[in-house]
């Protein structure tokens, strides 16, 4: 039997479409957690930050992609300070960018 080998772990289970999705909502999450952790924010003092519940928070920095959409994801990181855009290089290539803004949080 052959192994095979996937870009990540999700598309070993996911369509093409869904694992790409789910790789960068799992790196957004981590963006947000290494945040909130580097802060030294409790989960409570993080949900009023986020303006979330503190469960939600929980979801957060326990890895539970499926629990975000990545307009949530992109609506925290705005709330911490961030301004997402999409730049299109040209037809073949283009980046999300997310950048610190506001240092008030």
């Amino acid at each position: 039997m052959a192994l095979n080998f996937y870009e990540t772990p999700f598309h070993a289970f996911e369509t093409p479409k869904e694992a790409s999705k789910s790789v960068l909502k799992t790196e957004m999450t981590i963006m947000i957690r290494d945040i909130i952790e580097s802060s030294g924010w409790t989960q409570l003092e993080a949900s009023k930050v986020l303006g979330v519940d503190q469960p939600r928070v929980s979801d957060l920095m326990r890895g539970k992609i499926d629990k975000f959409t990545i307009d949530a994801l992109i609506s925290i990181l705005d709330d911490l300070g961030f301004k997402s855009s999409f730049v299109s290089k040209n037809n073949n290539e283009a980046e999300i960018k997310i950048e610190r803004v506001a240092t008030s949080v």
